[in-house]
């Protein structure tokens, strides 16, 4: 379910299960004003999330997938991630991005490849739109140093 701006902080649990450091304190600044956030729920309780934003017309960004820890390896991140495409396919998105943390993140390369997602750079990116598009594209999704950049054409 989509989950209003208003109604986000009682995501916060979920991010703090997740994330710590810096990613804990970018996912909440995320969280307060990103476009979509898109929430799993069991009885009524939120347990996982996904944050989403339209970069540019035709091309989208993951920010953050995150689930509970009692939740996690049941299936809830892909049921998101494969909602959130579907979200995008709607919207008229052609491509989407996410990164992810490059140090042993094992679960979520493997999130996204399962949905088709494949490395790339800056340098494929910059030959697809353009260097200042690419570099844009970079700036919005706050992609840092250790991040593996990954892709995915919708069809």
């Amino acid at each position: 379910m989509d989950v209003p701006l208003g109604e986000r902080t009682r995501l916060d649990q979920i991010l703090l299960d997740s994330f710590d450091g810096w990613y804990l304190r970018h996912s909440r600044r995320i969280l307060s004003d990103v476009e979509t956030v898109r929430a799993a729920t069991v009885s009524g309780e939120p347990v996982g999330l996904i944050m989403l934003k339209t970069l540019k017309p035709g091309v989208g960004y993951v920010f953050y997938v995150a689930v509970s820890r009692a939740f996690r390896e049941r299936g809830v991140a892909g049921l998101l991630l494969n909602a959130a495409l579907e979200h995008f396919k709607t919207a008229g998105v052609t491509e989407v991005f996410a990164s992810i943390e490059g140090r042993d993140n094992q679960p979520s390369e493997k999130l996204f490849a399962a949905a088709g997602f494949v490395r790339t750079n800056l340098s494929e990116v910059s030959r697809q739109h353009g260097t200042l598009h690419a570099f844009n594209m970079y700036r919005m999704m706050v992609v840092v140093p250790g991040e593996v950049l990954v892709h995915r054409t919708l069809e």
